[in-house]
């Protein structure tokens, strides 16, 4: 199985919202930290608040820093991948200290197709997020904004 499967058989240049193809992202950089975790058997995660992973990815989500983790495909190994678009900025505060970076490039060394699906999703989640605080409703893979009973009615059909 390659690192590019994707299990509806499509991939992301078919993707109808591709915003690679609408937004200019000369400027973008990107950083992935690493969390081994436990290294003896069988692999035990940390509670939610004590994950580093996770919590560093809620305090970049709180810090609205783009950002989306990942388990790898090695056993009890996530990732966390923050995108950025001009000077680097000070991760300090949002990074766990068990974390470490591993690798990091910018739109110049080019994006790999795991680094640009991990982007549309961070920003996925993103646009998610917005369309959620803008009181819509997900129902299945649509948002809606569900009828409020004081609206003005647009059209009467």
């Amino acid at each position: 199985m390659s690192s590019c499967f994707v299990p509806n058989g499509a991939s992301l240049e078919d993707c109808h919202s591709n915003l690679f193809c609408l937004a200019d992202l000369t400027g973008i950089k990107w950083k992935r930290y690493v969390w081994q975790g436990p290294t003896s058997a069988p692999i035990l995660f940390p509670v939610t608040e004590e994950d580093p992973i996770l919590c560093s990815f809620s305090r970049c989500l709180k810090a609205d820093v783009l950002s989306v983790w990942r388990r790898s495909q090695r056993p009890g190994r996530r990732e966390l991948w923050l995108f950025w678009w001009g000077d680097d900025p000070n991760f300090a505060e949002l990074i766990h200290h068990e974390l470490t970076a591993e690798e990091d490039g910018v739109w110049e060394s080019g994006l790999s197709y795991e680094c640009r699906t991990l982007l549309f999703k961070a920003i996925h989640n993103l646009l998610e997020r917005c369309l959620m605080n803008r009181s819509f409703v997900r129902v299945g893979k649509w948002f809606v904004k569900p009828y409020e009973k004081d609206e003005k009615p647009i059209n009467k059909r």
